[in-house]
């Protein structure tokens, strides 16, 4: 059972979220935080030594729970293309779910405000991905590209994807664009020769989107 100073640490780091997000780093001093959250400074330094500290550990909380948030159902998985379309949904679902904490990662991702330490940590928890793309080009399912490439693709439209989805309430239409977002992914990934898309998936055609 979660105590006072628990709950003090979890409003610091909530409240550490909304600033950095909406202010920046250097538009959220460590006393705004503190008044924000309703805590004493003290009781920030307490927690936190520094604000460098606090924007790290929220770095590697956010990164973890994204990452765990991704490997849900992969072992229902048979083939690489069903554990990409498996994560795909999953990074959307969460990405739309948590916008803040998808903003945080998109600005913070190449931050120096962020230590090396914490950026390298924060890249260990995705490492599962990094074996299903070298795992999909061993087989000749994946082009044999830069992994790291790769990568950068699928994040830049998941972001754009994350992004057009929030704009539509319609849940129909929502499947629709999520499934389209990942055959324009899966199609820039497939090795010459693999199929565009599985058959026994119902076509997104189906449904227009306004």
């Amino acid at each position: 059972m979660a105590g006072p100073g628990s709950d003090r640490k979890e409003a610091i780091l909530n409240t550490a979220l909304t600033l950095f997000v909406t202010r920046g780093f250097y538009g959220t001093p460590t006393s705004l935080i503190s008044k924000e959250a309703g805590v004493a400074t003290g009781t920030l330094f307490f927690y936190f030594k520094t604000k460098e500290e606090l924007i790290d550990t929220l770095y590697l909380r956010i990164k973890a729970e994204a990452a765990a948030a991704m490997r849900r159902g992969l072992d229902d998985e048979q083939d690489t293309q069903g554990r990409l379309r498996r994560l795909w949904v999953n990074a959307v679902e969460w990405g739309i779910k948590n916008p803040a904490k998808m903003q945080f990662m998109e600005q913070f991702a190449h931050s120096p405000f962020v230590s090396t330490t914490a950026h390298e940590e924060g890249l260990s928890r995705f490492s599962f991905l990094h074996e299903y793309v070298l795992q999909g080009i061993r087989e000749g399912v994946i082009r044999n590209s830069d992994p790291s490439l790769l990568f950068c693709m699928m994040a830049s439209t998941l972001a754009s994807v994350i992004a057009r989805v929030a704009e539509v309430d319609d849940p129909e239409v929502r499947r629709t664009i999520i499934e389209q977002g990942m055959d324009f992914v899966w199609n820039g990934l497939r090795a010459e020769g693999v199929p565009r898309e599985k058959k026994s998936r119902r076509s997104t055609r189906e449904t227009v989107i306004p």
